[in-house]
């Protein structure tokens, strides 16, 4: 009786073997869209930030000249476009932050899923029916302990980014605040006010500044976990094609 019930267990896993794969394939080829979409997403993101930061660049420029040739109509104008802007930029540096931090809960999602992956792989090369069999549970170990060694630097990279982007946001929106509390001094023309006025702009470009190379860094690495999908899609076609 308990031989035939081990040999209904042994069945059961190895018909389960081919479906956990194929399930695998199917979420390693989900990974591989999403990564799709985000790199698009960033391309997107970087062309509107480089602009920004040059639109934002001629603004100040503006602002210089016209306090230069003393011309006060033109000053308030200019200020004006500025400050709708700022505001502007403010408003996207807020949902890049939440954008940054919903990027960090996936990446963790994924290294708890490399983890189930190890515990399973560390469950077969266990129970090895034969040396041909270990090795290629070992080989599967290693495959995987590589891919969670990769999804964890990303997860790092996530937190590292949404950390950096929280800090941003929260200068722009102290930059912003600051900005309005000098309004009635700047308005009276007060020399002090208008020198930190202007610091606080150029400030605020060189926030915009970082913001850009930051989207061109994340980029980047959408670009690198995409070839990492890619070589996990390619291994995991790989185990479903071997004998089990």
């Amino acid at each position: 009786m308990r031989r035939a019930a081990t040999a209904a267990a042994v069945a059961l896993l190895v018909w389960l073997i081919p479906v956990t794969l194929a399930g695998q394939v199917r979420r390693d080829m989900a990974e591989r869209r999403s990564d799709r979409r985000q790199i698009a997403t960033d391309r997107a993101q970087l062309a509107g930030d480089v602009a920004d930061v040059r639109r934002l660049e001629g603004l100040v420029g503006e602002l210089d000249a016209a306090r230069t040739a003393r011309d006060g109509a033109r000053e308030q104008a200019v200020l004006a476009r500025i400050g709708v802007e700022l505001r502007r930029e403010a408003a996207e540096g807020r949902r890049d932050a939440v954008q940054d931090r919903a990027e960090t809960a996936g990446s963790r999602s994924e290294v708890r899923s490399d983890n189930r992956e190890l515990r399973r792989d560390r469950r077969d090369a266990a129970t090895a029916q034969s040396p041909a069999e270990a090795v290629d549970d070992r080989r599967d170990l290693g495959r995987d302990r590589r891919d969670r060694r990769d999804d964890v630097r990303d997860r790092r990279d996530d937190q590292r980014d949404a950390a950096a982007s929280a800090l941003r946001a929260a200068r722009q929106q102290a930059i912003l605040g600051e900005l309005r509390s000098l309004q009635p001094r700047v308005a009276s023309r007060d020399g002090a006010a208008m020198a930190r006025q202007r610091a606080l702009l150029d400030e605020f470009l060189n926030v915009a500044r970082a913001d850009a190379r930051a989207t061109g860094r994340e980029l980047g690495e959408d670009r690198r976990e995409l070839r990492e999908d890619r070589r996990e899609t390619r291994d995991d076609r790989r185990e479903r094609r071997e004998p089990h």
